[in-house]
């Protein structure tokens, strides 16, 4: 097949991908809900991005914030899905070959683009928007490139993604190692493997470095929000021991999207897929068996030594094993059974159906309220403000429950965005507010927002939280 063609088939996915993610995010793609830790990403504020790269090792994020020109969130939320589009695609390609049916490139690709890791951490794209690039352009080059080319390709690739985020480079090893170009031999595989993790090995030695010269300290510290615990002696192993199986229990959880039957039927349907392909095309079963294990053996050690818990969101490249052990053996059933492979059919449709269905409900239904209230609330702030001060609690607009606002930088950093003022919470930070007096009561009841001007300075004061059951 030719590079043209190559490109026409990464065009039509990436389409493909692109406007089920555009109909899935609808009401994002005019004003996209923002994360109050993805908000600095997004002003271009340094001190959150400083510190992340201290506890998290995101360099690359931190530089993302030097870029000269700041864009209104649906830019950087059109970029990302882009992005991510293109990654989807190409990683059906590289994983079931140019030559694969239209009808099973299609259901990948779409597999990874709905992935359920890959749609909680887009609230973050701000932030992620160089990362998710890395990956698209290495997914790009592992399409075009030769299977050496794309190996050595890690040495460059897994540091970048390292520092813009923690498990993107087990993505990037996941389709390496799957790769259709690759040979189908351990030895091929496990060169593939010393390269990856000689490249890890590279990201820790660059990340530390950068720390040591930035922070004064050579490792990646857990940040206290995290509640780390170090292991000293056995009762922190055991405790620690018990975050894990509460960990694993949660993200069975999130696996069925909030629903432990719907987890349970999920990764029952992915253990009954990869015995099949393990029965038909051990190798194969092997090597997706070995990813999985790349990737989680190390962050639950993780877990077990530090007390640290990684998110659901962070296992996005479990849910492309998933997609792809599922694909393939519903491939290998067409050639056996076709009764068997009609009804698997059926199954890998209602499974991406339903998670475009629950996304829907999520972007559609839960978000919008908050969006709307807060822009109705910027709107009444007149232009021309210099500063916003804002008394009382931000759970009193209508939304804000519902979008799980968790604190105050949530409506503050928002408002910042929508009216280009400097906004302050007095209630949570009183000495910064000490130059103005508001004109009405800071403690005073009122059931809808009221804001009031002196000069260029805006006071606000939030409607009072519903009160009972």
């Amino acid at each position: 097949m030719t590079a043209r063609s190559d490109i026409t088939l990464v065009f039509w996915l990436t389409l493909l991908c692109l406007g089920t993610l555009m109909a899935t995010y609808g009401p994002f793609l005019s004003d996209p809900f923002v994360r109050h830790d993805d908000f600095p990403a997004l002003l271009g504020h340094f001190d959150m991005a400083y510190s992340k790269a201290l506890d998290e090792g995101r360099w690359l994020n931190f530089w993302w914030q030097f870029r000269p020109f700041l864009w209104p969130a649906p830019v950087n939320f059109a970029l990302y899905l882009l992005g991510w589009s293109i990654f989807s695609a190409c990683t059906a390609i590289i994983v079931l070959g140019r030559s694969m049916p239209a009808w099973f490139l299609c259901v990948m690709a779409l597999f990874v683009a709905l992935s359920r890791p890959a749609f909680l951490i887009s609230f973050w794209f701000n932030t992620l928007l160089p990362g998710i690039w890395v990956l698209a352009l290495f997914s790009l080059a592992v399409v075009f490139l030769s299977h050496r080319a794309s190996v050595l390709l890690l040495i460059v690739a897994v540091p970048l993604s390292f520092m813009a985020y923690t498990t993107y480079p087990f993505m990037m090893l996941s389709l390496v190692l799957l790769s259709r170009k690759a040979p189908q031999t351990y030895v091929s595989a496990g060169v593939t493997l010393v390269v990856f993790f000689a490249s890890l090995a590279l990201a820790f030695g660059v990340v530390y470095s950068l720390n040591f010269l930035h922070h004064g300290v050579f490792d990646i510290p857990v940040a206290e929000w995290r509640d780390p615990t170090e292991v000293k002696s056995i009762s922190d192993l055991a405790l620690n021991y018990q975050k894990l199986k509460l960990h694993l229990y949660e993200n069975l959880h999130r696996v069925g999207s909030g629903s432990l039957s719907n987890g349970v039927f999920l990764v029952s349907l992915f253990a009954v897929s990869w015995l099949y392909l393990f029965r038909r095309q051990r190798y194969v079963a092997t090597i997706v068996l070995v990813a999985v294990l790349a990737g989680c053996g190390p962050l639950f050690a993780k877990t077990l030594t530090s007390g640290l818990k990684v998110p659901f969101r962070a296992l996005g490249w479990n849910w492309i094993l998933f997609g792809y052990t599922l694909t393939m053996s519903v491939f290998i059933l067409t050639n056996t059974s076709t009764r068997l492979a009609s009804v698997a059919r059926i199954v890998i449709m209602c499974v991406l159906l339903i998670a475009t269905i629950q996304f829907g409900r999520i972007t559609y239904g839960t978000f919008p309220l908050w969006q709307k209230t807060t822009r109705t609330l910027a709107d009444e702030i007149p232009d021309g403000m210099n500063r916003v001060q804002l008394y009382g609690s931000y759970y009193g607009l209508e939304g804000a429950r519902e979008a799980f606002i968790q604190f105050d930088r949530g409506l503050r950093l928002r408002l910042e965005y929508l009216t280009g003022a400097e906004v302050v919470s007095c209630d949570t930070t009183p000495d910064e507010c000490t130059d103005a007096t508001p004109p009405f009561d800071p403690l005073g009841w009122t059931h809808t927002s009221l804001v009031e001007t002196d000069g260029t300075v805006a006071f606000v004061l939030l409607p009072s939280p519903p009160v009972g059951p």
